[in-house]
């Protein structure tokens, strides 16, 4: 897998060691129930803000070595973080909101825990929220948030339009998007480059003798919905002989995939698509439950191919062809581009695109026709 973006950072690590002389610990050192930020920066013989920005993990303000010895001197003088005061003081508190769509969507999980491991080890402190479907009240979950003095925001859940971006960016909360707008030049972004997904689903259907196919398309609110709807479209087209029909489905849910694989199978058509993309793996579920109820075999009559590699499709009937993302990835550069953006609010957005690969299982087969 690769990642393209516009700029990047790195760091070096360098061993070191430092003794803190016994006799000026007897005399110098406070007890552990007062131990300050200054007692910390005054032994470490640095000054305050540079041990908030070590203690905090922000990158590229304070030398690796220099962190690490502030962090030593911290442990042995007993210094505990009040998060409280910070926050009084600062007006930003060391939470981080990670908006996603749907809670109950198994993708969401691994990624989830992505983000939550990278923030911590940084110092955050993650809170997990899924916004209201109704436009009007998306951007209430920005205004709560903010009165809670949010430092940062991850959304993976942006719509076209989406009040809940215009109120992070009058608010000037540091926003990073996941997975969602590519098209969104405000903000930062980690996505997955749904044109490569869809020329590997394609690529795979064609080696197999697929020439009729159909695309379940999410909804095109969400910039992955239109973008692999878009990318389909043009890939087929490029395509001599091929015959290529879209579905909308209103969701990437299970229940919008059989009501769209219900529709597709309704229309009059003189050949029926001998194989089938969803946009995501829950819109493939539901349009295999959508071909079972019509007595159809996957992949015998029909192939299904999905999108994600969420948790549990390699164990369903049949085991789900699909498009991995690399999640793993993905929530470590959505947590390490937050990270230099509350460390430097200036920095201009940064679009990284991430590479799929395609997980070839039982429900793609070459076509009886």
């Amino acid at each position: 897998m690769r990642a393209r973006h516009v700029r990047h950072s790195s760091s070096s690590r360098q061993p070191f060691a430092i003794k803190i002389a016994p006799h000026r610990a007897l005399h110098t050192m406070p007890s552990m129930s007062t131990v300050t930020i200054k007692d910390v920066a005054r032994v470490a013989r640095v000054n305050p803000a540079t041990v908030s920005k070590a203690l905090r993990g922000l990158p590229g303000k304070v030398s690796q070595e220099t962190r690490e010895r502030i962090e030593q001197v911290a442990r042995e003088l007993g210094y505990r973080h009040n998060a409280v005061a910070a926050t009084l003081r600062t007006r930003r508190s060391d939470l981080i909101g990670v908006i996603v769509p749907d809670l109950g969507n198994p993708l969401f999980g691994p990624l989830v825990q992505g983000l939550e491991r990278q923030l911590r080890e940084g110092g955050w402190m993650s809170v997990v929220v899924q916004p209201p479907e109704d436009p009007s009240s998306r951007r209430a979950v920005i205004t709560t948030l903010a009165a809670r003095q949010v430092a940062g925001l991850i959304i993976s859940s942006a719509e076209s339009d989406d009040p809940m971006l215009g109120a992070a960016a009058e608010m000037g909360i540091p926003l990073v998007l996941v997975n969602r707008g590519l098209n969104e030049r405000r903000f930062s972004c980690v996505v997955n480059d749904d044109r490569e997904s869809v020329m590997l689903v394609l690529d795979h259907l064609r080696a197999l003798g697929h020439t009729r196919i159909a695309h379940l398309a999410g909804p095109m609110s969400s910039s992955t919905g239109r973008g692999r709807r878009q990318a389909f479209e043009a890939l087929m087209s490029k395509i001599p002989g091929a015959q290529g029909t879209v579905v909308d489905a209103s969701a990437f849910t299970r229940e919008a995939g059989f009501a769209a694989m219900q529709s597709l199978l309704a229309r009059r058509r003189a050949r029926r698509a001998t194989a089938v993309f969803a946009a995501n793996d829950l819109i493939a579920v539901g349009a295999l439950d959508a071909l079972r109820q019509a007595g159809l075999r996957v992949p015998e009559d029909i192939s299904v191919v999905g999108h994600n590699d969420m948790p549990l499709v390699d164990m369903i009937a049949p085991p789900l062809t699909t498009v991995r993302i690399p999640l793993a990835r993905m929530s470590d550069h959505a947590a390490a581009l937050l990270r230099e953006h509350l460390a430097d609010p200036s920095l201009p957005p940064t679009q990284r695109v991430l590479t799929p690969t395609l997980v070839v299982r039982a429900s793609t087969a070459p076509p009886l026709e």
